[in-house]
C-alpha cells in the first residue's frame, strides 16, 4: 500500500512535466491539378492553392496551401475563368492497381495454401502449393482489375462554369478530403 501511495505522489508531482501532444506532425500533402478555363485553355500543373477566389498552380513540386502567398512562377486562376478543375495524386493510376494486385495475390496464396492437399485417389487432386499457385494468380488478377478501377476513378472533377458557389463547394471539398 505504502508503494502505491509514493507511486501515486511521483506520478502526480511529474505530470505537469509531460509535454502535451496537442496534434501529430503531418506528411506535406501534393496534388495535381489540370485546369480549363472558360475559353478553352488548359493547363497543367501541381496544385499550390486553393484561394478564397483564385486556383494557384506551380511547376514545381509543393505542398497545397488553402491561402494565397504566391511566389514567382505561379500560375493563377480566377474562379470566374474557370470552367472544370481535375485534381488527383501523382501516379495513382499505376499504384492502385499494382497495390491490388499484392493484396490479391497474398489472400489467393493463403486461401489455396490453407486448403491442403487433395487426397490423391480423386480425378483432380492438387497439392497446397499447386491451389495456393493457382488462387495467387487468380486473386492478383481480380485484385489488379479491381485496383485500376478505384485509380480511375481516384481523381475529382469539378465543374466551375465561372460560379462562386461552384468553387466553394470545390474548396470545402477538397479542405475535407485533406483534412484541413
Amino acid at each position: 500500500m505504502k508503494h502505491l501511495l509514493v507511486l501515486a505522489c511521483l506520478l502526480s508531482a511529474n505530470i505537469q512535466l509531460l509535454p502535451a501532444q496537442d496534434s501529430l506532425p503531418q506528411k506535406p500533402v501534393f496534388r495535381i491539378a489540370k485546369i480549363k478555363t472558360l475559353n478553352a485553355q488548359t493547363s497543367t500543373g501541381y496544385l499550390y492553392a486553393i484561394a478564397d477566389s483564385a486556383l494557384l498552380l506551380s511547376i514545381q513540386k509543393e505542398p497545397i496551401r488553402f491561402y494565397d502567398n504566391s511566389n514567382t512562377g505561379i500560375q493563377s486562376f480566377q474562379y470566374k475563368d474557370l470552367e472544370q478543375a481535375k485534381i488527383y495524386k501523382k501516379g495513382q493510376l499505376w499504384r492502385s492497381p499494382l497495390t491490388g494486385l499484392l493484396i490479391g495475390m497474398t489472400i489467393g496464396a493463403v486461401i489455396g495454401y490453407a486448403g491442403g492437399d487433395d487426397p490423391k485417389d480423386q480425378f483432380l487432386s492438387y497439392t497446397a502449393g499447386e491451389k495456393a499457385a493457382g488462387l495467387g494468380i487468380f486473386g492478383g488478377a481480380v485484385g489488379g482489375v479491381t485496383g485500376l478501377i478505384i485509380g480511375l476513378c481516384a481523381h475529382k472533377t469539378f465543374q466551375i462554369h465561372g460560379k462562386k458557389e461552384n468553387y466553394e463547394k470545390m474548396r470545402k471539398k477538397m479542405m475535407a478530403k485533406l483534412g484541413i
